[in-house]
């Protein structure tokens, strides 16, 4: 996956990594048929405690980001190899398009 690789590249900054999670959910919005529907942030486990999306620091974002999406991605793998005619692309994209960290890496306190 291309968006992996971005973010496992110690060569792409912060702000770019960001930036491509940014797009990759977008353009899976857009796909998924919700990029005109408005998810409510949420809160996120942190090493300071419990704290609000708009809290968290670029480097922070990217670092909750990337865990979801590696989540999304094993999701999306053992239902495509647990469910007969499952589609891989389809079942992620329903995961990343209703995912509230994802969806809300523009909130800002």
């Amino acid at each position: 996956m291309k968006i992996l690789k971005t973010l496992g590249n110690k060569e792409v900054t912060v702000s770019e990594k960001l930036e491509a999670i940014k797009n990759f959910v977008a353009t899976i919005r857009a796909t998924y048929g919700n990029g005109d529907i408005e998810i409510e942030p949420i809160k996120v486990h942190t090493t300071d405690g419990y704290v609000p999306l708009s809290l968290l620091t670029d480097e922070e974002k990217v670092a909750v980001s990337t865990s979801r999406i590696k989540s999304a991605v094993a999701s999306a793998t053992v239902v495509t190899e647990d469910v007969e005619g499952s589609k891989f692309d389809r079942v992620l994209e329903a995961q990343v398009a209703v995912d509230a960290v994802l969806c809300n890496l523009d909130a800002e306190s």
